[in-house]
């Protein structure tokens, strides 16, 4: 996905496990009572509430904090084993149910040949959440699900050759990538009930054997409930352009970031080639879109050869050179060490830079008309990798949520702890206007979209999130992000549901494609065209 990403192939669907290694890039590196959900609004996705029993085995005595720290790293594989299954969870890190949880503790024997070896506490646990579920493969009844057990990190050289679905991960995002309905996974999981089972056989309640407290999987059953689905709403176009309460605007702002995938330098980096599908989307879906501002300033459609500047460059050729791989120019041909070079000339234009483009318009609404720029602030670079890229990018995010009125955000999710992080935010960060979020990047329904919520000033009153229930692939992510953007502010008056649909692309290997893309806090939402459409011209 293009998100918080990692470059490597996780699956979309279970018929595609067989196919791992064909899989493209991915985005993915390293609270409201649930009972009632959130009523989201998705198009791929389905709302569910979800339940599991669950338990982990500590030291006796353990304090409850162990217990916790216990359950959350237990709790982060379901992420993985769910994924695996097309369902997304929102507890961001478990908080709500660790907050919450009610711990149930035996002290227990363990006992091996007869004899009593140690004592653990075993405590049992209730996980309720809000999940959203891939549209078609909604369970008839409950599902089994499988859980990584006790520290798994440590036990990574023997789990992830069998259980993972990225045999390059590190240890640490085991978690993310644990694949339980891969066979050789599925035999371990099997083969080790039936010893546990075995084991048990001669045993009383308060013992347990030393494989089931060296157990490395714990197998359960979830069941799931659908959430009545979220009534049709529209962002509020209105507070957008300015027909509530803000009679003087003549600007909405939109910033756009991208993230680096792997290597900056490389001219092929999927960071790269998502950021300028994102502005050949833009031009395509938005005529008249024109540059107006690079900071550092950069002529940005100046190329040289052999000393000698290429005459004619335009916008779409530079999209074909990095994009598709074609349309060189005469002077490069098929000279690998000319493309070499033009291709090196792009990067050090398009990025760590501010591209500012500009969408000039006249909005109506009934009586009511005004002249109005659409601005897009866009940046492609390094937003994680050392302390200096992340304060940086930090800033560039607080710059955009005081002045945009419209915010993407397109790359690694970095499992929720990056320069995005929101616990690193606060309310005073944002301006107290309505204001729309998304973040385009692995599982960001888990990472991102409450916390936002729930810090913004007046809440969901003020705030859209669009966020991704899967893993989003780098393929398409830039196209998408310029979807949702064009789809805010090209004076459609689309339909929150239509602007999702419009955010999907067709990709090499599935038509329509969408990480199961949902809207948060769009439920208090007051516009409708039939009380005051938006009418635009360009102008």
């Amino acid at each position: 996905m293009a998100g918080a990403m990692r470059s490597s192939s996780v699956p979309f669907l279970l018929a595609a496990l067989a196919a791992l290694a064909a899989l493209p890039a991915v985005a993915c590196t390293d609270p409201d009572d649930a009972s009632t959900g959130d009523d989201l609004t998705s198009v791929h996705g389905l709302e569910h509430t979800i339940d599991f029993d669950a338990f982990v085995d500590v030291a006796s005595g353990a304090s409850d904090d162990v217990v916790r720290g216990a359950i959350h790293r237990q709790l982060k594989s379901a992420l993985g084993a769910l994924r695996e299954r097309g369902i997304g969870v929102a507890d961001r890190d478990a908080q709500r149910n660790l907050a919450a949880a009610n711990l149930v503790r035996s002290s227990v024997d363990v006992v091996s040949g007869g004899a009593t070896v140690g004592r653990v506490d075993r405590v049992r646990y209730h996980y309720r959440d809000t999940a959203l579920v891939e549209r078609g493969r909604v369970p008839t009844g409950p599902i089994d699900l499988t859980l990584l057990f006790g520290d798994y990190v440590a036990r990574a050289t023997e789990l992830t050759p069998i259980c993972s679905d990225d045999a390059a991960a590190d240890p640490g995002s085991l978690w993310y990538h644990f694949a339980p309905a891969r066979t050789a996974c599925r035999t371990a999981i099997r083969d080790e009930q039936r010893a546990i089972d075995l084991e048990r056989a001669p045993l009383v309640a308060a013992q347990l054997g030393a494989r089931d407290r060296d157990r490395r999987f714990l197998s359960t059953r979830a069941t799931l409930a659908p959430v009545a689905a979220a009534p049709d709403t529209w962002p509020e176009y209105d507070q957008l352009w300015g027909f509530a309460g803000d009679p003087a605007r003549t600007k909405l702002v939109v910033y756009s970031f991208f993230g680096v995938d792997r290597d900056e330098a490389d001219p092929a980096d999927n960071g790269l080639r998502e950021y300028l599908r994102h502005q050949r989307t833009l031009r395509a879906r938005l005529p008249g879109l024109r540059v107006v501002e690079t900071a550092p300033h950069a002529w940005l459609l100046d190329f040289w050869i052999d000393g000698r500047r290429l005459e004619g460059v335009s916008w779409d050729d530079v999209e074909r050179w990095v994009i598709d791989g074609a349309g060189f120019p005469e002077a490069v041909g098929t000279d690998a060490g000319k493309r070499a070079a033009l291709l090196g000339q792009v990067i050090e234009h398009f990025s760590e830079r501010w591209i500012v483009w500009q969408w000039t318009v006249t909005v109506r609404r009934g009586a009511v008309s005004r002249d109005m720029t659409v601005e897009i602030r866009t940046f492609y670079g390094w937003e994680d990798g050392s302390p200096e890229a992340r304060l940086h990018a930090r800033w560039r995010y607080l710059e955009a949520f005081w002045h945009g009125d419209v915010f993407a955000y397109t790359g690694h999710s970095h499992f929720g702890h990056g320069p995005l992080e929101p616990w690193t935010y606060g309310g005073g960060n944002f301006a107290n206007r309505y204001q729309v979020m998304l973040i385009n990047s692995c599982l960001s329904f888990n990472y991102y979209d409450e916390d936002f919520l729930a810090m913004h000033p007046h809440g969901s009153g003020k705030l859209d999130v669009v966020v991704n229930g899967l893993a989003a692939y780098w393929h398409g992510m830039g196209q998408a992000t310029a979807g949702y953007i064009a789809g805010l502010v090209d004076g459609e008056d689309r339909r929150w549901r239509d602007v999702l649909t419009a955010m999907r692309v067709d990709v090499p290997w599935q038509s329509a494609y969408d990480p199961m893309r949902a809207v948060n806090g769009e439920l208090d939402n007051t516009f409708t065209p039939t009380a005051g459409a938006i009418d635009l011209t360009r102008r």
